[in-house]
């Protein structure tokens, strides 16, 4: 087993180069997970050299690792085992199965530091000592269910292949806002979901910009013999940590709206809704929010979501924008 590992983790290794992306974040968590069960004992120093990573992206990966299958710092080999080591051997991890281990460990990351220990704890128990089916876990997250096409799979690796090996994409792509069908060569920088949807982001060489595609709206995609140099200054949480949802290609706007008492301890619950975010509760028990947004347009259905406790201080142009969709909707009741 772990020399197939081995082998496994060379041909993901030679095939893609350097880890970059989706792809080599799996490349890089599986020879992690390699080393660790292969009992070399690595420390994060010798992870960080072995996959050219800083340590905080090697914490990362050992925090991901840890949430399903514990592992723990031994001080006498001064480096990471699993805590059941003595188990049967490490069950071989496929591509997906690391994919999906990624994808959990961002997910778990914000369930909020309390949640972590217990959620591992949880898994620990059901998945391996229990041994339950997934299908049987009682466990349920809700969230908009995902959505799928017949080629959504087969153009997310497409996807990730070509951020991994900085190779442009041609797609042809149908907007969602307004419907029109275009052909673009898109350079892909980097995937997220957001909303039971799987984007790209990625320098748009017809528009000439970063721009996001929604994977299930790319009507046809080809792989491209050309390659691009990605702008070393792009960092994928960076860009979309201004806007409220997906849209970061806007110039950012000043919003503050208040909340009436009534459902002031719901907003109060959320920690926090948007990382430039300042909020004061009013001596009557209303509360303000103020913060700066790109995406005004995804704003806008949250603001919606809380009506009619609700109101829009600032700017006036969205007030009065507001008000004006109130009074189209009010005439089709």
């Amino acid at each position: 087993m772990a020399n197939e590992t081995v082998s496994k983790f060379a041909r993901l290794r030679k095939k893609a180069g350097k880890p970059a992306g989706i792809s080599g974040k799996v490349i890089s968590l599986l020879d992690v997970y390699t080393l660790i069960a292969q009992s070399k004992f690595p420390s994060v120093d010798s992870l960080a050299k072995h996959c050219e990573a800083s340590r905080r992206t090697i914490y990362r990966y050992l925090e991901i690792i840890n949430m399903i299958d514990p592992i723990e710092f031994d001080k006498e080999q001064k480096g990471y085992k699993f805590v059941n080591s003595d188990r049967i051997k490490k069950v071989f991890l496929s591509d997906n199965e690391l994919l999906m281990l990624l994808i959990m460990g961002e997910t778990v990351s914000n369930l909020g530091g309390n949640f972590k220990k217990s959620f591992q704890d949880f898994v620990t128990d059901i998945a391996f000592t229990r041994k339950l089916p997934p299908d049987k876990l009682p466990l349920v997250i809700k969230a908009p269910g995902a959505i799928d096409t017949e080629t959504s799979g087969e153009y997310f690796r497409i996807i990730s292949d070509s951020i991994a090996n900085n190779r442009s994409i041609d797609i042809v792509y149908t907007s969602l806002s307004k419907g029109e069908t275009t052909e673009r060569r898109v350079d892909p920088y980097g995937l997220f979901f957001y909303e039971g949807a799987w984007h790209v982001i990625g320098y748009c060489n017809v528009k000439k910009e970063l721009r996001t595609f929604a994977i299930d709206k790319i009507q046809s995609l080809q792989e491209t013999d050309h390659y691009f140099v990605k702008d070393t200054g792009f960092d994928l949480k960076e860009s979309l940590s201004g806007s409220w949802g997906i849209i970061f290609n806007e110039d950012a706007v000043d919003i503050t709206v208040r909340f009436s008492k009534d459902v002031a301890s719901y907003i109060d619950r959320q920690k926090k809704w948007h990382p430039t975010e300042i909020r004061k509760r009013m001596p009557d028990g209303s509360l303000s929010l103020s913060l700066k947004v790109t995406g005004v347009s995804e704003i806008k259905g949250w603001i919606y979501s809380w009506i009619p406790h609700i109101e829009v201080l600032k700017p006036a142009w969205l007030r009065a924008e507001i008000k004006q969709d109130l009074l189209q909707a009010a005439e089709k009741l």
